[in-house]
């Protein structure tokens, strides 16, 4: 039997977001993948009391600002939690063979992504990006999908936000300079299912 692909995706609800779902159609990802999607509550989530030591649970003394502030850090993961499983059912629409997962996370949004990729070693993390402009002939990216860009130890697909529904063949680009980097790209542009006439 052959293995499924795996791939992380980070999702926030926002229409970016929502486009790099979308973008998956035309990413030519095969029929079996396991897919895990993650949103982040870029909060810190201290642990339960009933986790802590006896020792250290007497020492602590708990103000009722603090109780509000982690009862406000346990909403913000429930929504996160929310907003990931409601992705995975748009994937499992779209992708009705795929084994999808949601999950949520509490730590800055980039590094929640890159941890999780570290720890799941998929073979592509997906982000939307909330803008991108060109300075100095280079493209710069959201804040969140370029750190997942440049941490992230596999590929990254970044999708960006637009208007526009693609349709028809897709038109692929791949930069060759004999390299086994290039060579890799290369390998895993081919080994890829894309629309007819692509």
């Amino acid at each position: 039997m052959k293995e499924r692909a795996k791939i992380l995706i980070a999702y926030d609800g926002s229409a970016c977001s929502d486009a790099a779902l979308d973008d998956l159609k035309r990413a030519g990802l095969p029929a079996a993948v396991e897919a895990v999607v993650v949103t982040v509550a870029d909060i810190l989530l201290p642990p339960p009391c009933d986790q802590l030591r006896d020792a250290e649970a007497h020492a602590m003394h708990i103000s009722e600002s603090e109780r509000q502030a982690q009862a406000h850090a346990e909403r913000a993961v429930e929504e996160a939690r929310a907003l990931a499983e409601r992705a995975g059912k748009l994937l499992k629409a779209d992708f009705p063979d795929w084994e999808v997962r949601a999950e949520a996370r509490c730590d800055s949004p980039a590094w929640a992504v890159v941890k999780l990729a570290d720890q799941i070693d998929p073979g592509l993390v997906v982000v939307g990006s909330h803008g991108h402009s060109v300075a100095g002939g280079r493209l710069i990216l959201g804040s969140v999908s370029q750190r997942v860009l440049h941490e992230a130890r596999c590929s990254v697909r970044v999708a960006r936000c637009t208007d526009e529904r693609r349709a028809g063949p897709v038109r692929i680009v791949v930069g060759f300079n004999g390299s086994p980097d290039a060579e890799a790209a290369v390998k895993e542009v081919s080994s890829r299912t894309w629309p007819e006439g692509s």
